[in-house]
């Protein structure tokens, strides 16, 4: 059984080269989410930004926080991620707007 899912947009600054994330966390056991806003950070950055919104909300401890980056933790807690790459700015940070 999902208890969380991770849903994460990503926008790539071509002019800068750098790359931003946002991400909402579903908790699927009482249907709340969390989003966390625009930040930078690419790759399964996306991971280490939602287990730190996860732990701040109390969804885990913080003994998982580093886990889930390492995806050592996901299975345990039963969680399922999702990323869209190549999105606009503007998709990104609406996305991490969402409570």
């Amino acid at each position: 059984m999902i208890k969380y899912v991770i849903h994460a947009k990503e926008w790539r600054d071509k002019v800068n080269g750098n790359s931003y994330h946002s991400v909402n966390v579903l908790n699927t056991q009482n249907n709340l989410m969390i989003a966390s806003p625009f930040t930078y950070g690419y790759g399964s950055q996306f991971l280490q930004t939602a287990a730190e919104a996860m732990v701040k909300q109390g969804w885990l401890p913080e003994a998982y926080k580093n886990k889930i980056v390492s995806y050592s933790g996901l299975s345990g807690n039963h969680i399922h991620n999702i990323i869209e790459k190549n999105c606009t700015k503007k998709e990104v940070i609406s996305h991490g707007l969402n409570n």
